[in-house]
């Protein structure tokens, strides 16, 4: 059995079982923490574990449930606007000239505590703002005056991974490769097609590293098969991001690929210059213990060779920079490039 995506420290768990010889495929997403999961051969099996457990407080499907979670998280959650301010500005600023007037569509917007709507809505024409938690873009958008609120809109409740209605039925039995690609490739279709589009802009505001989450505390799966959800999860949001962006637009990727909770020397780095960070993480990083994920080079390579961005410029990987959440230190690049 293989937990170490939902769990740190697997050996500090204890497990509650269905029983069944099978090997756990299941883990309960209702009473899981750090300390204890509820593990399950199958489906079928985690729903009666849930029935007799949990009763009716929460939706039977693990994908409604991942999306009332994720809104209860945001509206317990603290104020970070000044906590996010150094952040903030770095997203700003990846801004290219030339885009004025135009539209702007971004990318798991949640709460905007990582966007100046006042500046985009002077930049932008038009301000689309997409997450999985509708109303935390709305309490986002309703503390705007009304000459920024009306250049903003809304499209609440999209899941931008395209694939979490498949968590339950893949949680029991993983596709193979070719039914994965097929999967992929129709999940960029339909959440590019649910934005509208195009836009002269597209961003998106480290909702990558979220897109696996659901699935995470939902899956006891084999490093191999989280190896190959990952990959799948960055297809699709590179597609998506592809398709929303008009012929000669921008697009820029921000994205975290390692936390201070599971590399503590990040927070030695702090006061680091982007230059010295970029050279402390490259000789801090151990083989087989701490990875960057994704892999920034390997995503820079993936986009100059997909034929999506244009060669001239071409696709610019920005050095990373530590994003504080107020729990942990995220370290963090931006991938930004025009369409083809």
């Amino acid at each position: 059995m293989e937990l170490s995506q939902a769990f740190r420290s697997e050996e500090r768990v204890a497990f509650g079982s269905c029983g069944h010889a099978g090997p756990p495929r299941r883990v309960c997403d209702i009473c899981k923490t750090m300390q204890y999961a509820h593990v399950a051969c199958s489906s079928e099996c985690l729903r009666a574990h849930q029935r007799t457990a949990h009763e009716a407080s929460w939706p039977a499907d693990t994908a409604t449930r991942a999306g009332s979670a994720q809104q209860l998280r945001n509206r317990r959650s603290k104020d970070v606007w000044e906590l996010f301010a150094s952040h903030r500005e770095r997203l700003m600023s990846l801004i290219p000239p030339g885009t004025e007037g135009g539209t702007l569509c971004v990318l798991g917007a949640g709460k905007c505590d990582d966007l100046d709507l006042a500046r985009l809505a002077r930049q932008f024409a038009r301000v689309h703002l997409v997450d999985l938690d509708g109303e935390a873009m709305e309490r986002a958008r309703d503390r705007q005056p009304a000459a920024v609120r009306e250049v903003i809109e809304l499209h609440p409740g999209l899941d931008l991974s395209g694939l979490l209605e498949r968590l339950d039925a893949w949680g029991d039995e993983f596709p193979d490769d070719a039914a994965l690609h097929e999967a992929v490739s129709r999940a960029a279709h339909r959440v590019a097609g649910a934005l509208g589009g195009p836009f002269n802009m597209t961003l998106s505001t480290c909702v990558l590293s979220q897109l696996i989450v659901p699935f995470q505390n939902a899956w006891a799966a084999p490093a191999s098969t989280w190896c190959k959800l990952s990959a799948a999860l960055t297809a699709v949001h590179a597609g998506v991001l592809a398709r929303a962006t008009a012929a000669g637009g921008a697009t820029s990727l921000v994205f975290d690929v390692l936390s201070s909770e599971d590399a503590p020397w990040l927070l030695e780095l702090k006061k680091q210059t982007a230059e010295q960070l970029q050279v402390a993480v490259d000789s801090r990083l151990r083989p087989g213990k701490e990875v960057l994920e994704p892999d920034p080079s390997a995503l820079l390579a993936h986009i100059r060779d997909s034929g999506i961005a244009t060669q001239s410029p071409a696709p610019h990987l920005t050095r990373p920079w530590l994003w504080d959440t107020g729990t942990a230190l995220h370290l963090v690049y931006a991938l930004s490039f025009r369409r083809s």
